[in-house]
């Protein structure tokens, strides 16, 4: 079902820590990409209650700054290691479909959420930032 009939049908995640996240990821990586277009008829959501992002038409800008870093509350700690390993080298592999500009961009945002976890992770612990996700 997508999002938007969970809300219609006030369905609850069995599992509600395990949904947030979920929820945690699809906002780090909206950042990641800039994705200005995540809507309720863009998640959709499994029989699992695992959360699907699609339609990322309204993404992959040129900024190199956050799109509203208060998104960021938490991180899956695969997911960050991850971040930290893109470079222009490894994404270019995704030049037939995004420009070598809005890879720029990406690197940026990426820069800019490294470093606001790093700085999350040196205040409040990493227990209180980092979660390792269940496998799918």
């Amino acid at each position: 079902m997508m999002e938007v009939d969970r809300q219609k049908k006030k369905l609850t995640a069995p599992n509600l820590d395990a949904w947030n996240l979920e929820m945690y990821i699809v906002r780090v990586f909206d950042q990641l990409i800039y994705n200005t277009d995540r809507n309720l008829q863009n998640l959709m959501i499994d029989p699992d209650w695992r959360i699907w992002m699609i339609d990322h038409t309204r993404a992959f800008r040129l900024y190199t700054t956050l799109k509203d870093k208060k998104n960021l509350v938490r991180c899956d700690r695969k997911l960050l290691d991850q971040m930290r390993a893109l470079n222009a080298e490894t994404l270019s592999t995704l030049k037939p479909y995004v420009t070598g500009a809005e890879i720029k961009g990406l690197l940026g945002r990426r820069d800019a959420i490294v470093k606001f976890f790093d700085s999350e992770i040196k205040q409040k612990g990493e227990a209180a930032v980092l979660y390792d996700r269940p496998a799918r």
